[in-house]
């Protein structure tokens, strides 16, 4: 406390505990002020990371947490605009089947979809393009670092899990982990649903691409091994066409750009397009695990199935 030169003090023993009392109120006031500071900065924290993991998981950024939405397709044409249609669906997870782009590597398919991939909005697997067999090993190798050999994924509060599987890969040991995984009483629980996601189909409807008895022996000795209780599902691509099997189990959903494939529809296949190009979607209920819709949409989001 400074005096002004001049000022006669006539009782110097209050002044000094008004200076006691300021060097005591001034530290205190400074403290409450940071620590109210401090704890509104981490209570906007704690709301915005909350905000950003139900928007990966729920979907709020759709402002509907009470159901998950799944776009997938395969054979992917990097030169049509499926890009802003699915950034307008806004789904809570996009499932590439392979074949990305069919480019020598993976440059044009990550400009294109690399922000699904850092919003964690990005799954792919490898297809036949993608690896050795119609591509490089270079690119191949590329695309297994970026999309995985094989992986698993719980989505819609947990109620569902995504199995993906390289059907240009050791399919032996693809079926020994899956069977581990759909065996695994603790990774189970809840599941009422299991999604199998490969390129190439263990079934499919008469068109160019048959089904490989490898694939069918891989997704065969997982599915036997999963609780009857669960409903199983199967999601390819490789046949550049839309299909939907009479059990609701089966889709092929290849349409994603490339030139069309023939096919056929029968009993077991009653719907098949051969003539759009368009994606599946699939929408789960997050509190029961119940699907509540798979429809097939066109590039550009009419509905056609």
């Amino acid at each position: 406390m400074v005096v002004p030169q001049g000022f006669i003090i006539k009782n110097p023993g209050l002044m000094w505990k008004m200076i006691k009392i300021q060097y005591i109120l001034y530290p205190l006031l400074l403290m409450i002020l940071v620590s109210l500071f401090v704890s509104l900065s981490f209570s906007q924290g704690v709301t915005n990371q909350s905000t950003v993991n139900s928007s990966i998981i729920n979907g709020s950024k759709k402002n509907n947490s009470s159901t998950t939405v799944i776009n997938t397709v395969g054979d992917i044409d990097c030169s049509n605009d499926f890009d802003d249609q699915v950034k307008e669906d806004n789904p809570d997870l996009l499932i590439l089947l392979g074949d990305l782009c069919y480019k020598s590597d993976l440059t044009d398919f990550k400009a294109i979809y690399g922000d699904f991939k850092r919003d964690e909005k990005l799954a792919c697997i490898i297809g036949n393009h993608d690896s050795e067999e119609d591509g490089t090993s270079r690119l191949e190798n590329k695309t297994l670092e970026y999309c995985g050999d094989h992986w698993y994924r719980k989505i819609a509060n947990d109620t569902s899990l995504l199995i993906g599987l390289n059907t240009n890969g050791d399919t032996e040991s693809q079926t020994k982990w899956g069977k581990s995984l759909v065996t695994n009483g603790t990774l189970m629980k809840g599941i009422k649903n299991v999604f199998l996601l490969t390129h190439k189909p263990a079934h499919t409807p008469e068109s160019h691409h048959p089904a490989r008895n490898s694939t069918i022996v891989m997704l065969a000795g997982i599915e036997s091994n999963i609780s009857k209780s669960v409903q199983v599902y199967e999601l390819s691509a490789h046949n550049h066409i839309m299909a939907e099997s009479s059990n609701g189990r089966w889709f092929i959903s290849g349409a994603g750009g490339r030139s069309h494939y023939d096919g056929e529809t029968s009993p077991e296949w009653p719907y098949v397009n051969t003539k759009n190009y368009g994606y599946l979607q699939i929408r789960i209920n997050n509190t029961d695990g119940n699907v509540l819709g798979t429809n097939f949409y066109g590039v550009y989001g009419r509905l056609l199935h």
